[in-house]
Order: C-alpha cells, then sequence, then structure tokens
C-alpha cells in the first residue's frame, strides 16, 4: 500500500508512450491535485524526470533514465511486459511498478487464430489464385484434433487456450507452477520442457521475459519439435534464441513460424527472418493499446495511490511479472 497522502503538493506525472500521445491528452487532464507532463523524446525525459512522482510509460520507455527519479514513487507501464524496467532502470525497492491489465489476452487471441488460419486455409495462395484467375482447389490443413501447447498460463496464455478449446483444439501449458486450470488439458513445468515441445503441432508463446525464460526455446527445444510445427511468438523475442530459430526454419525443421516480437525492434531490414518463405513477420502489434481502457486502468490506479488503497497489476520483482 503506498501512503500518497503523505505529499500535499501537485503530483506531477511523466507520460511517455509508443503511441501517439494525443488520445491521451484528452483522457488524462490535469487538475489541482495533478499535472500531466507529456514528453515526445527522450530528452523530455531528462529533463522531466527529476520532478516526476508518477510515469506512465510504454515499453520504449529510456528505463536507464528513471534512475535519476528522486520524486519517483510510481511506475505504471501501458503493456504486459516490464522486463525493460526490471532490466534497465535499477529501481529502488520504494518504487512501486505496475503492468496493466486491461483485457489484452482477447487482442493476443484473435491475431493468433487469424494468423494461424491464414496458414491452414491458405488465404495467401487463395488470392494469388485469384489475382491470376486461377480456378485451383486447394487441400487445405484444419485446427480441429491438433495440439497448441502454450508456454505461459497466465491471462493471456487463458484466453488463448480457451478460444482453442473452442475449435476442439487439444491444449497444454507449460508453466513455472503446475496448478490445475480449466483452459488446460495438462500443465508441464520447467523440468518437461522437453516433453511439452514434443507433443505440439502449434506452439504458442506467452511467457513473460526474465532469466529463466530468456533464451528458453534454443536449438536443444527447436529440435524436440515436430517437423510441420508451428512456433507463434507474441511474448518477447529474447525468449527464442533467434539464431537457431533461423537455423531450424532454413533447414525446414519445423514448419514454420508467426513472429510478432523480435530479439531487436524494429527487425532490421537486412534481418534474414523477412527472407524466409515459411516466416509470418509483424510490427509487435498483437496486442496494442487502446488509449481507452490504458487510460481507464490508469486513472482507477492513480485513485488508489491517492487514496491509499493497493493498486491493481503490481508487479513481483523477484519473478519479473
Amino acid at each position: 500500500m503506498i501512503n500518497a497522502k503523505l505529499n500535499p503538493d501537485t503530483r506531477e506525472i511523466l507520460v511517455f508512450l509508443r503511441e501517439s500521445d494525443a488520445p491521451y491528452r484528452t483522457l488524462l487532464l490535469d487538475n489541482p491535485r495533478r499535472h500531466y507532463r507529456f514528453c515526445s523524446s527522450v530528452d523530455d525525459v531528462e529533463r522531466a524526470i527529476g520532478s516526476a512522482e508518477i510515469v506512465l510509460g510504454s515499453i520504449t520507455f529510456p528505463a536507464e533514465i528513471l534512475r535519476r527519479g528522486e520524486r519517483l514513487r510510481w511506475i505504471q507501464v501501458t503493456g504486459a511486459g516490464v522486463d525493460r524496467f526490471l532490466a534497465g532502470a535499477d529501481l529502488p525497492d520504494d518504487v512501486v511498478l505496475t503492468r496493466a491489465d486491461v483485457g489484452f489476452g482477447d487482442q493476443i487471441a484473435e491475431y493468433v487464430f487469424g494468423h494461424l488460419l491464414a496458414r491452414t486455409q491458405r488465404v495467401i495462395e487463395l488470392q494469388e489464385d485469384q489475382v491470376g484467375h486461377m480456378w485451383m482447389p486447394r487441400t487445405l490443413r484444419w485446427l480441429k484434433g491438433k495440439t497448441m501447447a502454450i508456454a505461459g498460463t497466465g491471462s493471456i496464455g487463458r484466453a488463448v487456450a480457451h478460444r482453442a478449446r473452442g475449435m476442439r483444439m487439444r491444449v497444454t501449458g507449460y508453466a513455472r507452477t503446475t496448478s490445475k486450470l480449466p483452459e488446460f488439458e495438462h500443465i508441464y513445468g520447467p523440468q518437461e520442457l522437453r516433453d511439452f515441445l514434443r507433443e505440439a503441432d502449434v506452439l504458442i508463446i506467452t511467457l513473460p521475459l526474465t532469466t529463466e525464460t530468456r533464451g528458453l526455446i534454443g536449438t536443444e527445444a527447436l529440435a524436440t519439435m515436430k517437423p510441420d510445427a508451428v512456433l507463434v511468438n507474441v511474448a518477447r523475442g529474447a525468449i527464442v534464441d533467434e539464431q537457431a530459430l533461423v537455423a531450424s526454419l532454413q533447414k525446414e525443421a519445423i514448419g514454420g513460424a508467426i513472429l510478432d516480437v523480435f530479439e531487436t525492434e524494429p527487425l532490421p531490414p537486412d534481418h534474414i527472418l523477412w527472407e524466409l518463405p515459411n516466416v509470418t513477420i509483424t510490427p509487435h502489434h498483437a496486442g496494442l493499446n487502446i488509449p481507452e481502457q490504458i487510460s481507464s486502468f490508469f486513472l482507477e490506479n492513480l485513485r488508489r495511490y491517492e487514496d491509499g488503497e493497493p493498486l491493481q497489476g503490481v508487479v513481483d520483482r523477484q519473478r519479473g511479472y
């Protein structure tokens, strides 16, 4: 719990976002207790951080600057992932870190099935046939009866699992703890990674990036997978060893990959992944922020902060999520 009433002055709230801040300027308004300072560059952040008590920031926030925040008490991240703030910020223990919990799972689940169905229903080939005025019946593939293995059984993983069960897929999970969850037939623990991967027709990665998950899917893990399995990463690029993945895709040791996240973002234009025909690349947009949702979540947390109530979405720094 934070006793924000210790400070009677107007609170300065530093806002630095990945997306345009124009919608937020109409949703987050100053009053005698709050002053929002919208920053559009790293230089702006450097000038503002010294007086900021609260930060509302996206994954693009220059976290190394946070250590200069002498008055900083609370950081609200606009997304579900907080690894950037834990790895580069060196935050004092009394600075509370919260993540947004606003239903990213619904958006990401639609992304996952949109791209999987585009593959199984051969949408790209059919569009090419249409352009060429070619009547060519295609052999389609089906998700029904396949095993979807979801690494990460949090709210996002459960949302994907729920829809997979609706498609009559078999769903398994991988997590630090193996407590039963209704969305999963079985949940594998850290010592059972190979068993988990071995049966996957589709591997979905929704894990947080931590010291335990960094590089989790490497050469050995990929070699365990079925030769026609598809890997879908909607979490963080560094969970997958990118060089190992490229090698596996080039050899067609797995069937393909749908990648929304990468070790380096934006993905460099000369990266080999752009050229691989069994890869779908998207620009980290599977769970984009909706300003109205983010603002509503933040304002409720801000009310709690001002009233000394527990905040929502508090991050356990030891676990990394």
